[in-house]
């Protein structure tokens, strides 16, 4: 029997409609930014909540503090913030000022994330873990930061879902406000994400960057033998990663469910 510990990463991409979520509860996965939209529909909370774009949480931040206290979720990743009052009431939830560093409420769920740099070739070992923070190099791409929370808690056998990375940029067709790399979306009609909500109106995010996105994971895939002991499969279909990471079927994975929780409960 395969020994390692099995987790799923939930991404947000439009082919994350084409799998039967509910088939997850019950197993390990994280999620990110405001895939809690969906959380009713597929009858469970992830296991883990990440978000790293700054962006996206003070356009959110409520919501956020709202799954701290009141989801269960065991555990939630979130990038520490030290520039708020450098951002107008209009980039926060509500437009609702806040004039402190810290914007998250007190919880013992909430683990930070401190960005201590960037490296050319993403690595998902290079962390400092002291049981509340993280510290370790960052990349943007929530769905490699995810694979990197999991390794860090034991995981070794990951698979990838709703992890397109194909995006258009918004402009090309919704309207958006825009102020430098930010973008607010005017209107709902999301059509990089799984719901047309997903970043809708009145949502801050940042522009969407796929050409980095694809070049992050190719580099690491690169020196995925650095790793001997991580496996990592892609059910996301016609995804821009399945050019470096094995594509297996979504059903073919859930299929064998007994076994998936069997695995994971030993470890």
């Amino acid at each position: 029997m395969d020994r390692k510990k099995i987790a799923f990463v939930i991404g947000t991409g439009p082919s994350l409609n084409k799998i039967d979520i509910t088939k997850l509860k019950s197993l390990p996965s994280i999620t990110f930014n405001r895939a809690y939209l969906a959380f009713d529909d597929w009858g469970f909370a992830p296991k883990y909540y990440l978000s790293i774009d700054g962006n996206d949480i003070r356009s959110v931040y409520k919501d956020i503090n709202n799954l701290s206290k009141n989801i269960d979720i065991e555990k939630m990743f979130l990038v520490k913030l030290t520039d708020n009052q450098l951002h107008e009431a209009s980039d926060f939830q509500d437009f609702d000022l806040k004039n402190n560093d810290e914007i998250y409420s007190e919880s013992n769920k909430i683990f930070l994330l401190h960005n201590i740099g960037s490296t050319l070739i993403p690595r998902v070992d290079d962390f400092e873990f002291d049981g509340q923070n993280v510290k370790t190099t960052f990349v943007s791409n929530a769905g490699f930061m995810g694979l990197k929370v999991l390794y860090m808690l034991g995981y070794r056998k990951i698979y990838l879902l709703g992890m397109d990375a194909k995006y258009k940029d918004d402009t090309s067709f919704r309207n958006v406000k825009i102020k430098g790399r930010q973008y607010t979306a005017e209107e709902d009609n999301d059509i990089n994400h799984f719901r047309s909500d997903y970043f809708g109106k009145n949502i801050t995010f940042g522009k969407p960057n796929e050409s980095e996105i694809i070049e992050i994971w190719k580099n690491f895939m690169k020196n995925i033998n650095n790793y001997p002991d991580l496996e990592i499969y892609s059910c996301s279909e016609n995804s821009n990663l399945n050019q470096f990471i094995q594509y297996v079927e979504f059903d073919d994975v859930s299929n064998n469910r007994n076994s998936l929780t069997e695995c994971t409960l030993r470890l």
